[in-house]
């Protein structure tokens, strides 16, 4: 991600998610990319300070609380495109993150600026956040979806609040993957019925590229959550762009995985599984095409399996 062409910034910080039933303590920035937005309190560390000292730091500088307990939540990094630079350019921020969970505090909070990168702080209802008023960690702390976009070139481009509609030259990012058994069969899923094409037959597990991920390591997590399978997921099969009444929609990536683990699914998700031979998955994509998803049938018609 780090070699992404579209990214002009790049930025790492120790940020705190505060919380109160549906309420999540935020600051409104002064200045920097996110300037006017909610965002975590949290900051850059200083000289040889540990990530938990700079988070304790930063929170009580930012909001005068002060941490009596907290436990690290993940590392992760964002793509943030919406920001002007001091030129008038538009700029693209790769922003790494180390969240942490505080989950004990005293004090009361500052709600005027630290004459510093903060505005004031409050506690705002975690619904009423959006991507037009607040930072992807904030969301990310708000329980929002946040998915990768990409730009025409499949290169990722923003951060996405998953449901929302995209703006022009943002296109979605599918990680897919094929799982073989070790007589050479090809392991599909069919969609539960009350979902967007239900009742067809499609790869073996498949999702949003999730903020933080490139295709790959969506492509593992899939696997996980769909079918509880841990098998490595291996070589890139193909990758291809999706179109939707002649406009394109998306890119897939499509991966593959060996493994003769059992499999464990929703069944709200996913109506049935089972192993095919090759032959027969292309004999039936032949006789019953409608009962395939699209992409599935570009693999199978392309010998891609």
């Amino acid at each position: 991600m780090l070699n992404n062409p579209n990214i002009t910034k790049t930025h790492r910080g120790i940020y705190g998610i505060i919380q109160k039933e549906n309420q999540l303590l935020v600051i409104k920035k002064a200045r920097g990319p996110y300037k006017g937005l909610y965002d975590l309190p949290g900051g850059s560390p200083e000289a040889l300070e540990t990530s938990e000292e700079t988070l304790v730091r930063e929170i009580s500088e930012e909001t005068s609380l002060k941490v009596k307990k907290y436990a690290l939540l993940k590392e992760m990094r964002v793509i943030f495109s919406d920001f002007t630079k001091a030129s008038c350019e538009k700029g693209t921020l790769a922003h790494t993150g180390v969240l942490f969970n505080v989950t004990d505090w005293e004090g009361d909070i500052l709600t005027t600026s630290d004459g510093l990168d903060s505005l004031g702080a409050q506690w705002v209802d975690m619904d009423s956040l959006t991507s037009q008023n607040a930072t992807p960690f904030a969301l990310i702390a708000a329980g929002k979806e946040l998915i990768h976009v990409a730009d025409k070139t499949d290169t990722i481009i923003s951060t996405h609040v998953r449901g929302n509609p995209l703006s022009v030259g943002r296109y979605i990012m599918i990680a897919g993957v094929m799982v073989y058994n070790h007589k050479g069969e090809v392991l599909l899923h069919k969609i539960a019925s009350h979902k967007k094409w239900g009742g067809m037959w499609t790869y073996s597990a498949a999702g949003h590229v999730d903020a933080g991920e490139n295709y790959k390591k969506a492509a593992q997590r899939e696997l996980k959550e769909e079918l509880g399978l841990s098998a490595a997921v291996g070589e890139e099969l193909t990758s291809f762009d999706v179109y939707e009444n002649g406009k394109k929609i998306a890119f897939h990536h499509i991966f593959k995985a060996v493994s003769d683990e059992p499999v464990l699914y929703d069944t709200n998700e996913i109506e049935e599984v089972r192993f095919f031979s090759i032959e027969e998955l292309k004999h039936l994509s032949q006789q019953v095409p409608d009962q395939f998803f699209k992409g599935l049938l570009k693999l199978i018609k392309e010998n891609k399996l």
